[in-house]
């Protein structure tokens, strides 16, 4: 993986410092404020023009390997080297898988490598320490690896990582992206400064629950229902058109569903992208990847998104 591969040789000490450095870069973006060619950070939402390319990754969930295939398979250090090019993380890098801290940091030295154009994304298993489950096990990882000091790492920078972290990202006239999926909002008053709204999620617990654990579902009858899962909520076709007429974007980009890589709900308008395999085997990991033509190409219509996923 290039200078990623350094990562797998990093001891204790090493790794914390490479923790600590990305947090620091998230934290000083959103505290200061971040802008680059397209796109710019308010908080814990970032909004962007359409880039020159986008490469948007789901669930990783502690499989390294999936990860350095896609991370090759569109070659990812060229791809970076121009400031134009977004590569986007829709978050869940722990638990599940059996290298979650590899993963982290692989993603912790790619956002300080290349900080204007590497975005990662919540996910609900990286807000364990707001809204609790079963299956979390990162910090039993982290005590297998250092003993007691895995318990430190975790309290003491992982979960500081975690906080700093973006929420919630629109590409404008294109498409929003998160982890989860759209809050079940009934106040069209909300929509008057949404993205204030979003930018500082951690006073905005309700919203956060719902960005990180919603999903998608074909309801005939309710804009939503009390989620299976336990916290959040499923939301129907009413809700995401309301939000993609509000903010005049065409699609929803998300993670948070194991799936055969990708799949569609509410008409094509929202595709689900999920990148791990390893210890989901029945499934399959993918990537999306499209360019500024084919977004603007078919600007008048929805993108069928399912033309741009690569299957790893």
């Amino acid at each position: 993986m290039g200078d990623l591969s350094s990562i797998l040789s990093l001891g204790f000490d090493e790794s914390r410092e490479l923790i600590c450095d990305a947090t620091t870069v998230h934290n000083d973006q959103k505290l200061q404020g971040f802008f680059s060619n397209v796109g710019m950070a308010s908080g814990d939402y970032l909004n962007f023009q359409i880039p020159q390319n986008l490469v948007v990754v789901g669930d990783i969930h502690g499989d390294i390997v999936s990860l350095e295939k896609i991370l090759n398979r569109f070659d990812w250090e060229s791809f970076l080297e121009s400031e134009e090019n977004l590569l986007i993380f829709l978050g869940d890098y722990v638990d599940r898988g059996q290298y979650s801290l590899e993963v982290i940091l692989c993603l912790c030295k790619l956002k300080c490598l290349f900080p204007k154009n590497v975005f990662l994304l919540r996910g609900n298993h990286e807000a364990f320490h707001y809204f609790p489950f079963s299956s979390f096990n990162l910090p039993t990882e982290l005590r297998s690896k250092y003993g007691n000091k895995g318990n430190d790492l975790y309290f003491e920078n992982i979960i500081p990582l975690f906080d700093s972290l973006y929420g919630f990202c629109e590409i404008e006239s294109f498409a929003l992206l998160l982890h989860g999926g759209l809050p079940a909002i009934d106040n069209y008053n909300f929509f008057d400064n949404y993205r204030f709204h979003l930018s500082n999620l951690s006073t905005r617990k309700d919203l956060l629950e719902e960005i990180l654990w919603n999903d998608p579902r074909e309801l005939a009858e309710n804009n939503w229902e009390y989620s299976n899962r336990g916290v959040g909520k499923y939301f129907g076709m009413n809700i995401t058109n309301l939000w993609l007429e509000q903010t005049h974007c065409k699609n929803v980009i998300r993670g948070h569903e194991p799936c055969k890589g990708y799949k569609t709900n509410h008409e094509g308008k929202i595709t689900t992208i999920f990148s791990s395999k390893q210890p989901y085997p029945k499934f399959d990991s993918a990537y999306l990847k499209i360019s500024r033509d084919e977004m603007l190409r078919e600007s008048e219509k929805i993108i069928k998104l399912d033309n741009f996923i690569e299957i790893i």
